[in-house]
């Protein structure tokens, strides 16, 4: 048909935090301590993997948490980026990583040990670090520290490589830079 005109839609995308359901606890969840006892007796009750967020603010009080990601009984993908998307968004001052073991075992595995050693060194070059990363085993909501069980994971890659080059420091500069103009840049559009 002549003069018949189609319509192709513009969208625009707005990054932006939308509130989602609560978890509640009988007593005030003021601390990250408290936030990690509130999320492992919510995530002993899951029958796969998930992987969360608890976002805190500059006196380590948690702002919120985030479902990062869901996987299977035993594994579960995290993209790193979508570790950080809720912090940048909160203006988050650090995080805290939390996951379950739907087989019981709170024995980080090498992959957790992997990702966990990732999403440090992306926190240190945004500037919202990783405290910590929490495994919980199973139905029980027992829970260990994987800062606490395998602390060399939270040193730096560029400190454990030892002296580093001046090509290797300008690209890690770059990046950096890149990174946070980057972060500012997502934090004025949600102005």
């Amino acid at each position: 048909m002549a003069g018949q005109q189609y319509e192709l839609k513009q969208v625009q995308v707005r990054l932006r935090l939308a509130e989602a359901e609560p978890l509640y606890s009988t007593e005030p969840i003021t601390d990250s301590d408290r936030a990690v006892n509130v999320m492992a007796r919510a995530l002993a009750e899951m029958d796969r993997e998930y992987v969360c967020v608890v976002n805190l603010d500059t006196r380590k009080q948690p702002l919120n948490f985030n479902i990062v990601s869901i996987g299977d009984v035993d594994q579960c993908c995290i993209p790193i980026q979508n570790v950080f998307k809720a912090a940048i968004l909160s203006n988050a001052k650090s995080v805290i990583a939390i996951h379950n073991h739907p087989s019981g075992s709170l024995i980080p595995s090498q992959p957790d040990l992997e990702v966990t050693k990732r999403m440090v060194e992306a926190g240190r070059i945004i500037g919202i670090p990783v405290t910590d990363h929490i495994i919980v085993a199973g139905s029980t909501a027992d829970h260990t520290s994987i800062r606490k069980s395998n602390p060399e994971v939270f040193t730096s890659l560029v400190a454990e490589r030892g002296r580093v080059s001046v090509k290797e420091k300008i690209a890690e500069k770059k990046t950096e830079i890149a990174l946070k103009q980057s972060l500012s840049h997502v934090r004025s559009q949600e102005r």
